[in-house]
């Protein structure tokens, strides 16, 4: 009774604190503390129900190198291990989270997982980067994802003013997509197929998804700054620019006009290349447009080609929507806390980040008569997502303080798809990202705080050059235009100069002519320069057509790179997502990965005797202090009584030393999550 009357308290306190204002400052540890004791209740009686018991808690080594890769997505370092195992303080553990989810470590690791779930693409055009920069600023600020969702859902302008933008752009002109990458990933119900026709396996219809998708039918890719500035400029070309006053001195009406539309044409010729890519930065709302059904529309409801008007596929029904105010009413539902799935749908996503397994499995499939393996967790997590005010950082936090967090993991792998009773967390392996970010731990140390501030620089000197380019007078802008078209004459001619020295270097190479393989090296670098020179030498940067640049110095973490990474990099290679699918990172297992760890230069460069643990371990001369390092470095551990026999005699020779740690490297105990 006890146990049921404390639930029941702290369900009260969250519905009280949902009501409230959203939250500036972070939850109090000790209402962290109940409703992380809460869960646990609900939860152990329901595998009591089960008659199932919950595993054992798990050892300190074991807990603070989890706490650190599930909170920080990293291992710990070799003093930060040895400072929690040898601290005696009764609550260390407690104290320990607190510390992690409120790190520069905890908002790379967050970025990580919702940019993969976004899709995010940083050198994606000019948006790529504001919307990396604008995500990244949006959770290290704790803004909440109710928020986060409704400002993309709803955004319009351009990218310059408002990067939220990013989330529309990132699938211009494919609308159809977008829809069902919206509802999949905020809303986990899988409609793709009714774009098409019917859902051949669920309830879905071909024209709900157009209903649904009709929310958005009044997206337009087109700049209406540039528009009006092309105008503007017309304008004010007609009477002040000298060249059409040199033009028409001595001219009759009809050569006048013809000189005007001539002049004017060339303007707007250059001033469109000029702002070319502004179109492509920037989306509208148009009231007129609307969304029609498919020419070969196939069902008796309606006729092929006919105007849809949006509606909801659950939920409050919408009705009577004004053209103009469409996106806002979806968000607006998609996002309201009385939609019957979004905030369980994050719950359950974040439960699944930090247990390993979803409550309800596939998160992102759910239906109506999906309860999930704990129904009552799965309600209770849906109300302390509300209580917390969608702080996602709050809501992971009090996951971190559960028993469960804590406890063993399960000897037996969860099955996809299926219902799994949380006796404890999933055994998983490091993703891509937490292997990266340990290897560079190995290598440098701690480098949560390398953070790289060429993102949001090169992002702030865009929307400067932007704002600057929209304001200048009509000559500076005429002139700019001139200048943009004479490059882009320039760097035609060199990509064809550079394709002819392609082909002869070529021929070069096979006659085996490497004084002429080299002089013609030399010619394709030379216009390389000159073209960069050029592109430089302009006063506007708006012109290019991608972000570019900003690249991570090596000692950075994963988060700071431009991403995704570039195929054949580390961080693909062991299943970084590629960003095309929401979600797309994995862990399954391949022969390239085994290849690169034993042979690969990131891995490589952690047992490079100038890295940290190996510049450590030169510094330490009694073997036994030299294996307990090791351990610390690697698995945040010290060596049983058993290991210290096998490998000390390893550790007293500089040279095995290093494939001692090659092998502990290449470990299930390394690469696991225990």
């Amino acid at each position: 009774m006890k146990c049921v009357t404390g639930i029941i308290l702290v369900l009260g306190s969250l519905s009280l604190m949902a009501a409230a204002a959203p939250r500036v400052k972070p939850l109090e540890l000790s209402e962290v503390l109940r409703v992380a004791e809460a869960i646990d209740q609900l939860l152990e009686k329901d595998l009591k129900a089960r008659k199932l018991q919950p595993l054992p808690i798990v050892p300190e080594d074991v807990f603070v190198r989890r706490a650190y890769l599930n909170i920080v997505g990293r291992i710990p370092t070799a003093m930060e291990a040895s400072r929690f195992l040898d601290d005696k303080t009764p609550d260390k553990r407690t104290q320990l989270v607190e510390q992690l989810v409120s790190s520069p470590g905890y908002d790379s690791s967050a970025f990580n997982y919702f940019a993969d779930l976004l899709r995010l693409q940083t050198t994606h055009e000019q948006y790529g980067l504001g919307w990396h920069v604008w995500l990244r600023n949006s959770l290290a600020s704790d803004k909440p994802w109710d928020q986060i969702v409704r400002e993309m859902l709803s955004a319009e302008g351009h990218a310059s003013k408002n990067p939220a933008v990013g989330y529309y752009l990132r699938d211009r002109g494919m609308l159809l997509d977008n829809v069902s990458n919206t509802v999949q990933v905020f809303l986990g119900h899988q409609i793709g197929c009714a774009q098409c026709h019917d859902h051949p396996f669920d309830k879905w219809t071909q024209m709900e998804y157009y209903e649904m998708a009709a929310f958005s039918g009044g997206i337009a890719y087109r700049s209406e700054e540039a528009r009006k500035v092309i105008h503007k400029i017309s304008e004010q070309a007609k009477k002040t620019h000298p060249q059409m006053t040199k033009r028409l001195k001595g001219k009759n009406k009809a050569e006048k006009a013809k000189a005007q539309r001539g002049l004017f044409r060339r303007i707007n010729s250059e001033m469109r290349y000029l702002l070319r890519y502004f179109s492509r930065n920037e989306i509208a709302e148009s009231s007129k447009q609307e969304l029609k059904l498919p020419d070969d529309y196939q069902y008796e409801d309606a006729d092929p080609g006919e105007v849809i008007e949006p509606a909801t596929l659950f939920g409050a029904k919408v009705s009577e929507v004004k053209p103009e105010e469409r996106r806002k009413v979806f968000a607006d539902w998609v996002t309201s806390t009385d939609n019957p799935y979004f905030t369980k749908v994050i719950a359950n996503r974040l439960w699944r980040r930090t247990i390993g397994h979803g409550l309800v499995d596939p998160v992102d499939d759910w239906n109506d008569k999906l309860k999930g393996s704990h129904p009552e967790v799965l309600n209770y997590i849906e109300k302390v997502m509300k209580g917390v005010n969608y702080r996602t950082r709050d809501f992971e936090r009090i996951l971190y303080h559960t028993r469960l967090f804590q406890r063993q993991v399960s000897p037996v792998e969860a099955t996809p798809g299926v219902d799994y009773f949380f006796v404890g967390p999933q055994l998983r392996r490091m993703s891509a990202e937490e292997l990266y970010d340990s290897f560079t731990v190995l290598s440098f140390g701690n480098t949560d705080d390398n953070i790289n501030t060429s993102l949001e620089y090169k992002w702030k000197n865009y929307q400067s050059d932007t704002h600057t380019l929209l304001n200048l007078s009509a000559d500076k802008l005429i002139e700019a235009g001139r200048q943009a078209n004479e490059i882009e004459e320039q760097r035609r001619e060199n990509q064809a100069k550079y394709r002819e020295i392609q082909i002869a270097m070529n021929k070069a190479k096979t006659t085996g002519n490497l004084k002429e393989v080299e002089r013609l090296k030399r010619r394709q670098q030379a216009l390389r320069r000159d073209g960069k020179k050029k592109q430089d030498g302009m006063s506007m940067g708006v012109m290019s057509r991608s972000s570019g640049g900003a690249r991570a110095s090596i000692n950075m973490r994963a988060s700071e790179h431009p991403s995704p990474f570039k195929a054949g990099h580390v961080v693909r290679q062991f299943g970084g997502s590629d960003r095309n699918t929401p979600e797309a990172a994995h862990t399954d297992a391949t022969i390239p990965q085994a290849l690169t760890l034993l042979n690969g230069q990131v891995a490589a460069s952690t047992e490079n005797r100038r890295s940290k643990v190996f510049e450590a371990l030169g510094e330490i001369t009694n073997p036994e202090q030299r294996l307990e390092y090791l351990f610390l470095a690697f698995y945040s551990s010290r060596p049983s009584d058993a290991e210290k026999k096998d490998l000390l005699p390893l550790a007293g020779d500089r040279e095995d030393i290093f494939t001692l740690a090659r092998a502990m490297l290449t470990s299930k105990r390394y690469l696991f999550v225990q």
